[in-house]
């Protein structure tokens, strides 16, 4: 796996189009890393975990949803004056 640092990016964008493999995108002042790059033609071997990741967080972010009653809900109220 490369490394790419985020300024280094940001002063040649062209970086991206040169590489092939997946990339570590880092702060080289922290060394902590921000994100992973990977190239378009690795992407369908992902779709799935990404799909799966993408499905955990809208549950987590949505776990309040899930104790609302029909009893509780109002948003449909005033649809039934003809709105």
């Amino acid at each position: 796996m490369i490394q790419l640092g985020i300024s280094d990016i940001s002063k040649n964008p062209s970086l991206i189009d040169k590489v092939d493999d997946l990339v570590e995108i880092l702060n080289k002042k922290t060394k902590e890393v921000k994100g992973v790059f990977i190239p378009r033609d690795l992407l369908p071997k992902f779709e799935a975990i990404f799909k799966e990741i993408e499905y955990k967080k809208f549950v987590k972010r949505n776990q309040s949803l899930k104790n609302i009653s029909h009893k509780d809900d109002t948003l449909l109220d005033g649809l039934e004056d003809g709105y």
